[in-house]
């Protein structure tokens, strides 16, 4: 299958365009914590000086997702699922989909594994789709986030991915659906282990994944 060519370019910069910390607020520091003890009531004291709980500020890392730096974008998206915010679900689901063929691969690879650190169902049938990702790296990270994710469905795409009938994945992808099989476990996935390990024309290093794993 002819790959498909993402329109934000690669890159190796390091430098990060984009802040995730809010400002402090304007004169909080500049009023002495004697003053306000001396001026107000004990009650009042404790309400002064108890710091604000300020929720994070996600929207420079929705931005910088379509940044046309591909390094900028992808560590954006690994930033949204640190974030633990369920705003950033639906851009980085987005994102796995491309369907508009923008996103680079390693931005894909991110926003697959951040939806794996979020844990959210909506994102189980984007990652399924996102198993056939064309590029091993992000196929790779969707069958690592639907382990995470442990939902039943994802037994059976792993297996379709194991036994690869069309030769489609790459060995690196067939190797993960292997170890998700053995974490997610169940009737299906061990009988699938089972006829990978016993089969001599297998690739010696899945083969030995599998043997390890019904173990």
């Amino acid at each position: 299958m002819p790959r498909k060519i993402s329109k934000n370019t690669k890159s190796f910069t390091t430098e990060k365009h984009f802040t995730t910390v809010p400002p402090k607020a304007a004169g909080v520091a500049a009023k002495p914590v004697v003053a306000a003890v001396t001026a107000i009531p004990a009650p009042a004291v404790v309400a002064e000086t108890k710091p604000a709980t300020t929720p994070l500020d996600i929207k420079p890392l929705l931005a910088a997702l379509h940044d046309l730096d591909a390094d900028i974008a992808c560590e954006a998206a690994t930033a949204l699922g640190k974030s633990g915010s369920a705003d950033a679900v639906e851009p980085l689901i987005a994102i796995v989909k491309n369907s508009n063929h923008y996103f680079h691969s390693v931005v894909r690879s991110a926003a697959a594994m951040s939806l794996g650190q979020l844990k959210d169902r909506r994102a189980v049938e984007p990652l399924l789709e996102a198993v056939h990702d064309p590029i091993a790296d992000p196929s790779t990270e969707a069958i690592r986030a639907l382990v995470a994710l442990a939902d039943p469905r994802a037994i059976n795409a792993l297996v379709e991915v194991v036994r690869n009938s069309n030769n489609f994945f790459a060995n690196s992808v067939r190797r993960a659906a292997v170890l998700g099989l053995a974490k997610l476990g169940g009737e299906t996935a061990i009988a699938e282990l089972k006829k990978v390990a016993s089969d001599a024309a297998e690739d010696s290093v899945i083969r030995e994944e599998a043997t390890a794993a019904i173990k």
